[in-house]
This record gives structure tokens, C-alpha cells and sequence, in this order.
């Protein structure tokens, strides 16, 4: 997973650009604007669908430090009686609701 403080480098289609992922989005629709502005669309396009990239990727880092954030705002979880992740505490084979939902019904 990217980190916020990572530095890309991106060969655009003419361009060279480097910086961490929201600099380089920033300069990809400045590009684009420029582009748009000479009238040349396909130009604009394509450094849109590069700036498009680096949206992705700014997603992909705001939401890692988003679970980040909860995961330290509820501090460690303690072991709660019948969580079943570890094996112990769960139902037993034939009770509780886990042994009805594994059965498997066939038809002939």
C-alpha cells in the first residue's frame, strides 16, 4: 500500500513528473487545463486519465489511514466469549446456529 509521504514518478506522455501522489494529480489537470485551453482534446483526455491514476491511488492512502485511525481509536480488542477467529469459546459440532448454517442440502 502506498504511503502519503511516497514519491512517484510518472512518465506521462510527454512529461516527466515527480512528487508524492496528490502533487503529481495536481500537475497531470493543470496539464489537462492547459491542453483544453490550446483546443487540443486529445491531449486533455489523456492527462485526465493519468490525473484519474493518482485519484485512485490518493483513495487507496486516505482510506489505509482511515482504518489506521479507527484501529487506534478502539484501541487492542479484548477476547470476547464465543469469537470463534481463534477456534475456542465458539459452538460445538451439532450446536448453535454454525452447525445449521454448514449443512448442505441436496436435491436428487
Amino acid at each position: 500500500m502506498p504511503l502519503r509521504h511516497q514519491t512517484f514518478d510518472s512518465n506521462g506522455p510527454d512529461v516527466r513528473i515527480r512528487g508524492n501522489a496528490f502533487q503529481v494529480y495536481e500537475k497531470y489537470l493543470a496539464l489537462s487545463r492547459d491542453a483544453n485551453s490550446s483546443g487540443d482534446r486529445i491531449a486533455t483526455e489523456n492527462y485526465l486519465q493519468h490525473a484519474e491514476h493518482y485519484v485512485r491511488i490518493i483513495n487507496q492512502i486516505n482510506e489505509a489511514s482511515g482504518e489506521n485511525q479507527r484501529n487506534r481509536a478502539n484501541g487492542p480488542q479484548p477476547h470476547m466469549p464465543g469469537n470463534a477467529q481463534d477456534g475456542e469459546d465458539g459452538p460445538e459440532d451439532g450446536e448453535g446456529e454454525a452447525s445449521v448454517e454448514n449443512r448442505t442440502v441436496l436435491t436428487g
